[in-house]
């Protein structure tokens, strides 16, 4: 076992071998050593704590980077559903709207139908003179529903046509005036509604 004896300005060390003796100078470069090497061990743990803490500062600005794009995703999410479903129902209610408008064309285009098979039945009797008051006053309504109110022929009609005719049915009963005349080589029928007849 070594013992080590200091005195003012020498240290002994003996030992098996021998008697070592260090003078102050190497006193202090052992020191000297021994503070440069806790000074390399202070830097070290400095740097990793600094680095420790930069990585720490860099997780947090990562963290919330990624919570504010998830805020602001989250929120764009939310937006586009709320536009999807009112798009949606824009378009569940033009449908609705298409439908019924549809509907009316269907139901207007049969009526159309229907009323030009009773115009195209009715035409030849009336024409004729065959036709009864009633048919003729139907006429008369039918020939005023028309856009220009009038009716082209290719032949002259009876004279006791133009005459007024009361029409107690149809869309607009009332009582009609058939007028007659020669217009670019065709004979044309004016219908019009001269007094309007209540339906209440």
């Amino acid at each position: 076992m070594e013992a080590i004896t200091q005195q003012p300005s020498r240290l002994t060390r003996a030992s098996n071998e021998g008697t070592i003796t260090y003078n102050q100078r190497d006193v202090d470069a052992i020191r000297e050593q021994i503070e440069q090497t806790e000074s390399s061990k202070r830097r070290g743990l400095l740097l990793a704590l600094g680095l420790s803490t930069a990585a720490l500062i860099g997780s947090i600005v990562w963290l919330s980077t990624t919570y504010a794009l998830y805020s602001v995703s989250k929120s764009d999410k939310q937006k586009l559903i709320q536009e999807n479903n009112a798009l949606r129902l824009r378009a569940d209610q033009t449908q609705v709207q298409l439908d019924a408008a549809n509907d009316m064309l269907a139901r207007n285009s049969q009526h159309k139908a229907a009323a030009q098979a009773k115009f195209d039945k009715l035409l030849p009797e009336v024409m004729k003179g065959n036709a009864s008051p009633g048919e003729v006053a139907s006429f008369a309504q039918m020939v005023h529903s028309e856009a220009s109110g009038r009716l082209e022929l290719d032949q002259k009609p009876p004279d006791k046509l133009f005459r007024n005719w009361r029409s107690t049915g149809g869309e607009a009963p009332g009582t009609y005036t058939l007028v007659g005349g020669f217009v670019d080589g065709k004979w044309v029928v004016y219908s019009n509604l001269v007094a309007r007849r209540a339906t209440g």
